[in-house]
């Protein structure tokens, strides 16, 4: 299985809850810029996954510009606070596709590490709109392993 993680954009820094942030208008160019380069190494993704955040949203619809329109999901399973482990494994209903999930700090940095590591020890941080591609057997603890950071 291929799939993909995304950090969102950068987003500002004030809102009325964490969940309404939205993109900065220098996130959503950096973001486009970043999407410019990266969509020749996204081929075959055919969906979207993303957390209901605002900033993910924003950001999984400037993805969905530049790959030209998939289907998109949006889950709790995907916020900062949700569990890594089970983030993983939501990902087996995707097993026969190529997802590209949009989500953020810290959640990415474990599933990354859980999924090619086997544990969240040693997380590596993701700057704003940057992606990671992994293959994995399953989608599950040690069985994947990193491809390339975009």
């Amino acid at each position: 299985m291929k799939f993909f993680l995304m950090r969102h954009g950068e987003a500002e820094f004030f809102a009325e809850s964490d969940a309404q942030r939205k993109l900065t208008p220098e996130g959503v160019k950096r973001l486009s810029s970043r999407l410019e380069i990266a969509v020749p190494h996204l081929k075959g993704v055919d969906c979207v996954i993303h957390s209901p955040y605002v900033r993910a949203c924003q950001t999984a619809e400037i993805v969905n510009q530049h790959l030209g329109g998939v289907e998109q999901f949006i889950s709790e399973l995907w916020t900062p606070e949700s569990d890594p482990a089970t983030a993983l494994a939501f990902l087996e209903r995707f097993e026969s596709r190529c997802p590209l999930v949009v989500t953020h700090m810290p959640l990415i940095s474990y599933v990354e590490a859980i999924c090619c590591e086997g544990n969240a020890h040693n997380p590596a941080a993701f700057n704003c709109g940057e992606i990671a591609q992994l293959e994995a057997d399953w989608p599950a603890a040690g069985l994947g392993r990193l491809v390339r950071r975009i």
